[in-house]
């Protein structure tokens, strides 16, 4: 955690001892009264914190607010073939530290229905994942995430400039030959652990969507999913 998130602006904060953030604070920072930490609200403006008390694991801090910046997300959004939750874990801290902009999972035809009764989709551990990704990368604007039926949906509900999809059985050429730039808005799809049915393809091709590989080797979703995203912000990064 690179920066503690907020859900509000607020000039004092109080954490007690039983907030995980405290026992951040305490544990691993080792914070004592007049140190400075980094904060930020989600979707607003970064800050500095000054601890002005800290007693029995409890802190209180004071808060200076930074101007509201623009988004520090990129203009990329995934969508990724539900997997198991152990993996949908991964994408969603990893790909938030990253910096796309919005998740879209869906039901694959070669996938598992009953990952969509997991708790990381029952409860609120998805935002949770979200957020510790976005903390990470010592930003503040928070992806948005939705959970659709099936890749119709999900490529009904996502229309880029460019469309990628990964493919390790039918793409002919590499990602690394992919023109891209930073004035383009990217979707990048992954389908799950057991690939594209022939039904996918076709409906990936009938969106406009380019197929590419990474390599002949098979990756795990959440490794060609960090590889694609690196590949695909490199140009915003000067």
């Amino acid at each position: 955690m690179n920066l503690l998130l907020l859900d509000q602006q607020v000039s004092f904060l109080h954490l007690d001892k039983t907030d995980p953030r405290s026992r951040h604070l305490e544990r691993v920072l080792k914070v004592k009264p007049g140190d400075c930490i980094d904060l930020a609200v989600q979707n607003g403006p970064k800050g500095k914190g000054r601890v002005t008390d800290a007693k029995n694991g409890s802190f209180t801090l004071e808060i200076e607010w930074l101007p509201l910046h623009a988004p520090d997300f990129y203009p990329i959004s995934l969508v990724v073939g539900l997997a198991r939750p152990q993996t949908c874990r991964k994408v969603l801290d990893q790909a938030a530290s990253l910096g796309v902009r919005s998740f879209t999972f869906f039901g694959a035809d070669k996938g598992e229905i009953s990952y969509r009764q997991s708790n990381l989709w029952r409860g609120d551990e998805w935002k949770r994942k979200i957020q510790e990704g976005v903390a990470q990368a010592f930003a503040s604007s928070i992806p948005t995430c939705s959970l659709l039926t099936n890749l119709d949906e999900a490529l009904e509900k996502e229309k880029p400039a460019f469309g990628i999809a990964l493919d390790n059985y039918e793409a002919s050429q590499p990602l690394s030959v992919a023109k891209r730039e930073e004035e383009k808005e990217y979707v990048l799809c992954v389908g799950p652990e057991r690939g594209w049915s022939d039904r996918e393809r076709k409906l990936l091709r009938k969106y406009q969507y380019e197929l590419f590989h990474l390599g002949p080797r098979v990756l795990r979703v959440e490794t060609a999913v960090v590889a694609a995203l690196g590949m695909i912000t490199e140009p915003f990064w000067g």
